[in-house]
């Protein structure tokens, strides 16, 4: 039997280490120990929810985590390999939730193939959504010199979508 979703799990911990990964962000030094133990945190048993216990409605809250923990390494290790590795993470998000979750599509790699699949995963409402907002972010990125208050402060609340997340979940 599957557990409920509601009121399980540790949601102090993401947020947590998302805060650290904000305040890096604005200057604060890396604690390798501190950032290291945060990311294991965020891939406790009572954290990260395992799908044989919730199934399919886990995606997000893993495919989530994940990201959180590519974006702790990067914070450790900020190698052009880890940063991209970040990105792909959080992509991943949509391109796993569109063909899983998303009941209007009704591509599959099996009988469309490999090329119409992913033509439609790209030209999805939310993956179209995504793009934009990294060709934004990047743009912006290119226009600053450094990486100060006022830019942060965009970068964390740029993204508009009614209050829901990228895959329109509240």
């Amino acid at each position: 039997m599957r557990k409920a979703i509601v009121d399980w799990g540790v949601p102090e911990v993401p947020r947590v280490a998302l805060d650290e990964v904000w305040q890096i962000l604005q200057g604060k030094l890396v604690d390798p120990v501190k950032v290291n133990q945060l990311r294991e945190d965020c891939g406790r048993e009572d954290v990260f929810p395992d799908c044989l216990e919730f199934g399919d409605d886990s995606l997000e809250a893993q495919e989530a985590l994940v990201a959180l923990r590519a974006t702790l390494t990067a914070c450790v290790d900020p190698t052009v390999e880890n940063i991209v590795h970040t990105i792909k993470s959080a992509r991943h998000t949509i391109e796993a939730y569109i063909p899983y979750k998303d009941t209007s599509f009704n591509i599959t790699w099996e009988k469309d193939g490999e090329e119409q699949f992913c033509l439609a995963i790209a030209s999805h409402p939310f993956a179209v959504r995504e793009m934009a907002k990294e060709a934004e972010d990047l743009q912006r990125l290119k226009e600053t010199k450094t990486l100060d208050k006022d830019f942060l402060e965009w970068l964390r609340t740029s993204f508009k979508n009614d209050g829901k997340s990228s895959i329109d979940l509240a």
